[in-house]
């Protein structure tokens, strides 16, 4: 655990930040190997089966996704203010609230699991592998909720070293036991699932370890912490609000997807690829924000406000430089990035549509890189209506543009509209933070943005 508000700028944020990427590179890194084990061994229907899925998948994703990232901002909060007694009080009852929450919502999903696959639109054909997938996929999500929490909360008292670790077993875990399942067991794309799940359970048994010992360390390990629903109101305003910011954010994937599912499962296996590919550069950038968002948490729960301008000037040339290797080989090799998910005998119309994204649309990502600086900033200082209205601009600004494009251009409209939403997005970030009412009651109105 670390005072982020200390030393150096740079090096403090360096130094959370290379875990904290590499940790992310780690769990994309067996997402894509399963794309590619699905692509490569099993065929173009298991790739659309597990991509025809994705948006519903990562919608519900998203909300658990946010809650963590609003309650670790609270905890990075209440780390800095040195309120660890009210730290662990918060985080064990959200968690208990979560975890129950996730496994009757998971039990619902796979109840009205061919609702879902009506309303996505699924392509007949591949509904048998995707019924596999789901409902294995599903009913471990509460294990693999509760890893992915504890990063935040780990990620809002300073540490970020040992969520890499954690990542790195997890990582080795599912790549073993998916390609064992696939590969030995013929479990086909379930094997993809049953490996997340069994990862997810290593991953699990670790970060409880590690609270624990986090809970000693801060000599707050023997309080007790009934379950109370007013512990978990006083996080609304963080968590409650992170969710909504990011369902909103992937809600437009999850309307849009039956328009791409309806093209086709050609369209879905692309679709997959592409993804995939962008989840890695996001991931980068997204996980390197994480250093501003955290450093910014720590500044504000100290009251350290004259820090704040200078963690977003450091974070922006940071999380450039940590993405531009990355984005750069994906967009100049689009044929050999593609090549790396397909099989011999794969659709070459959907292979051309996810070359051309890589091509023609991947580059213009670096928008989504200002986005999401400002997506940090703002919930790290606690100003979520800010962070909700960029967000809500980006989408609505997607699904308006891809739904006027994507009948009288395909897949390319979809992607256009894409694109638009991460312009939408950092503009409207953008003006926020140099115009916005952030700065009151934290700077001097006359505070300019090179302050030092």
């Amino acid at each position: 655990m670390k005072d982020l508000t200390k030393g150096n700028i740079y090096k403090t944020l360096l130094l959370f930040a290379i875990p904290a990427v590499l940790s992310g590179l780690l769990s994309q890194a067996y997402a894509t190997i399963n794309t590619i084990l699905a692509g490569k061994l099993l065929g173009d229907d298991a790739l659309a089966a597990t991509g025809a899925l994705s948006p519903f998948n990562t919608f519900i994703d998203s909300m658990i996704w946010g809650y963590g990232m609003g309650l670790g901002v609270y905890v990075s909060h209440l780390f800095g203010g040195r309120d660890y007694g009210k730290m662990k009080s918060v985080l064990i009852n959200n968690l208990r609230f979560l975890m129950t929450t996730v496994a009757l919502l998971s039990a619902l999903f796979i109840l009205f699991r061919y609702r879902i696959y009506a309303f996505l639109d699924i392509d007949p054909e591949i509904i048998p592998e995707c019924n596999r997938y789901f409902i294995l996929i599903t009913a471990g999500k509460a294990i693999i909720y509760f890893g992915n929490c504890s990063v935040s909360l780990l990620n809002g008292m300073g540490e970020s070293s040992f969520p890499l670790l954690v990542s790195s077993i997890s990582a080795i875990s599912n790549i073993l036991i998916g390609a064992f399942s696939i590969v030995v067991m013929k479990m086909g794309v379930a094997g993809l699932a049953l490996g997340s799940v069994l990862a997810g359970v290593i991953s699990g048994c670790l970060y409880l370890w590690k609270l624990k010992k986090s809970f000693q360390a801060l000599d707050v390990a023997k309080e007790k912490t009934p379950f109370s629903f007013a512990v978990i109101g006083q996080t609304a305003k963080y968590a409650g609000s992170t969710m909504i910011q990011q369902s909103v954010m992937y809600f437009a994937g999850l309307i849009l997807s039956p328009m791409i599912n309806g093209i086709g499962k050609v369209a879905s296996a692309s679709y997959t690829v592409t993804l995939r590919i962008y989840n890695i550069n996001a991931n980068i950038y997204q996980n390197s924000a994480k250093s501003v968002g955290n450093y910014t948490s720590q500044c504000y729960g100290a009251k350290k406000y004259h820090l704040l301008k200078k963690g977003v000037r450091v974070g922006f040339i940071q999380n450039l430089l940590f993405v531009a290797p990355t984005l750069l080989a994906c967009c100049l090799f689009p044929v050999a990035t593609a090549s790396l998910f397909y099989g011999a005998d794969a659709d070459p119309v959907s292979i051309g549509y996810s070359v051309d994204f890589f091509r023609y649309f991947l580059p213009f990502l670096v928008l989504n890189v200002f986005a999401n600086l400002f997506h940090h900033f703002f919930r790290g200082i606690g100003r979520m209506r800010l962070l909700l209205i960029t967000t809500v601009a980006g989408s609505v600004a997607r699904i308006i543009l891809s739904w006027l494009l994507i009948k009288p251009f395909g897949i390319y409209g979809y992607y256009l509209g894409w694109v638009f939403s991460w312009l939408v997005d950092a503009a409207v970030g953008t003006g926020l933070y140099f115009f916005g009412a952030w700065r009151k009651e934290l700077l001097p109105e006359k505070a300019g943005f090179f302050q030092k």
